[in-house]
């Protein structure tokens, strides 16, 4: 877009019912792409940037409580979970999907605007869980899906 892909704000309005026959139909083969953030302007935005690359299916929470629910029926490959929220931070999210028989194996990581770039390059981790900053841009939030894609990640 004019802005050099910066992830637009994108106002929609949908609940879960919608959102589960959004995905309900669409093919396994794409890896599903579940965004845990209480900035909907960002979740939003971030599933619609995923869904439109045409390489993912792409689901997002904005009340972290209901995070587990979504991940039992969404089946998720990889979990975007912003580290700080008010109603209960990504370490409880993590921990409660790392508890649970059918989601503790999939990838978790933690997006917080706390750390930079330059920091996030030595491989931080919180609670085993790879620490990133926020992704401004399309083609970073892409990045990182393919970086830490089990299918995809190198190393």
């Amino acid at each position: 877009d004019a802005r050099g892909g910066a992830i637009d704000p994108i106002t929609i309005g949908w609940g879960l019912n919608d959102m589960n026959e959004q995905f309900a139909n669409e093919p396994n083969e794409k890896p599903r792409i579940l965004i845990v953030d209480n900035n909907s302007r960002f979740a939003r935005s971030a599933r619609l940037v995923l869904d439109q690359s045409g390489k993912y299916v792409a689901c997002s929470v904005v009340d972290p409580r209901r995070a587990l629910e979504t991940a039992r029926s969404f089946k998720p490959d990889l979990v975007i979970v912003e580290l700080i929220m008010p109603q209960e931070n990504g370490i409880e999210v993590a921990t409660q999907l790392e508890a649970d028989w059918a989601l503790h194996g999939v990838p978790v990581v933690f997006l917080t605007s706390l750390i930079t770039a330059e920091e996030a390059k030595d491989g931080r981790r919180v609670y085993g869980h790879r620490i990133l900053p926020k992704p401004t841009s399309s083609s970073q939030l892409i990045e990182l899906v393919e970086q830490n894609l089990p299918c995809c990640a190198e190393g």
